[in-house]
């Protein structure tokens, strides 16, 4: 990753948006240890500095009280657009709190249209959080499962639709054929 004004200042507004959140991992690490690794899964594979600061960002708006506005005002409108690709929908038009698979339908048709960079994105998110489930389950075995709050089956259905989406859209990239590997190995521990 290369170490730019912009993207020290996405490290830092990162870190201090997610202060105090942690990884539901067997050893609870910080938040933005994830998001440290997703930034560096895209950065690896060349993306530039606006991709690779919405990575650091991506799950800003999802689990802080961060606002779309407040990640254009510091990082411009393509950041701000990739992040919003990139985040699931807490409510409907009309204000109702959706259920976690109706957040996750929403976020599967926002990304249907989404720009290329997004799709490195949700790529590599996916990537990081398998892999660590997967450590985590080495280490721990089935007590994992007591942390999360769904089915391993809706897991295995996110992640499978993720790879579909990510497939049609960037099926020769590396992070889709990484996550395809990382996908196959989920679906042999958890179902």
């Amino acid at each position: 990753m290369n170490h730019t004004p912009q993207i020290k200042k996405a490290i830092q507004f990162a870190a201090r948006k997610h202060d105090g959140l942690y990884r539901k991992d067997a050893e609870p690490l910080p938040a933005i240890t994830h998001l440290f690794s997703v930034a560096l899964l895209v950065a690896e594979d060349g993306a530039h500095d606006d991709v690779v600061t919405a990575a650091l960002l991506h799950d800003t708006i999802e689990d802080t009280k961060t606002t779309a506005d407040e990640i254009e005002e510091q990082f411009g409108p393509r950041v701000r657009m990739l992040v919003e690709a990139v985040s699931e929908p807490s409510h409907d038009a009309a204000g109702r709190t959706l259920s976690w698979r109706e957040r996750k339908e929403g976020y599967f048709k926002t990304l249907e249209s989404a720009p290329d960079d997004a799709l490195d994105i949700v790529a590599a998110d996916k990537i990081d959080n398998i892999e660590s489930k997967l450590a985590a389950f080495e280490e721990e075995g089935p007590a994992l499962f007591k942390r999360w709050p769904r089915p391993a089956s809706e897991y295995l259905w996110y992640h499978a639709t993720a790879l579909a989406l990510v497939l049609k859209r960037i099926p020769n990239h590396s992070l889709t054929k990484r996550l395809a590997e990382v996908h196959e190995k989920e679906k042999e521990v958890f179902s």
